[in-house]
């Protein structure tokens, strides 16, 4: 997809779940921490719990290439899209795409163990149990590369015996821990609304 085409994908995606959730009246949060400008109109922020609302992002390509240039990283132009369309308060699986930190699921679920392996890891699940990556290795074409997961206990347990000796986990050890989640982002998303993926 072009980057005009996964922006319109981005925006249908969060539009349609968001209201979704919102149908089942499961968009509550505590007001704590969050931006005003993400509550829904009229709702005052000293409520201990009120409703969130999407918010046309802020982030720019400049933050992305810092963000990149930070963890030595490229993001596909799906995951760009992903974080610079709307700022939100999803959780689980899909992560928090907060005004003054867009990046904190990213950020929560990277390690260079990971993406030094062609894994780029975007998020947990909602068990944080399983970090959730793309795999990269059939990039430039995003639509074949595979969403996976690895179970954090072994890979936790991989990762400290390698930082100790100074070396990277080699990528057959993390192959063969992977599970597959769906055959790209675009699927992974639809799982998301399907209620198929957590």
């Amino acid at each position: 997809m072009t980057r005009a085409e996964n922006r319109a994908f981005m925006k249908d995606f969060f539009e349609r779940y968001y209201q979704k959730l919102r149908n089942k009246d499961i968009i509550y949060v505590r007001s704590i921490g969050i931006p005003p400008e993400m509550l829904e109109d009229g709702a005052n922020p000293a409520d201990e719990w009120n409703i969130w609302k999407l918010f046309s992002s802020t982030v720019t390509d400049d933050d992305i290439t810092k963000l990149e240039k930070t963890y030595h990283i490229q993001l596909p132009e799906c995951l760009r899209a992903f974080f610079s369309v709307y700022h939100h308060r999803f959780d689980n699986c899909i992560g928090r795409n907060d005004i003054h930190n867009p990046f904190w699921t990213l950020k929560l679920a990277y390690t260079h163990q990971l993406a030094d392996n062609g894994y780029l890891p975007f998020s947990w699940d909602s068990e944080s149990i399983f970090i959730r990556c793309m795999d990269l290795s059939n990039m430039p074409d995003e639509e074949a590369c595979p969403i996976v997961e690895i179970d954090h206990e072994p890979f936790f347990d991989l990762q400290y015996d390698a930082e100790n000796e100074g070396k990277l986990i080699p990528y057959e050890a993390l192959k063969a821990l992977m599970r597959p989640v769906a055959k790209n982002f675009y699927e992974y998303l639809h799982l998301i609304y399907d209620d198929k993926m957590d």
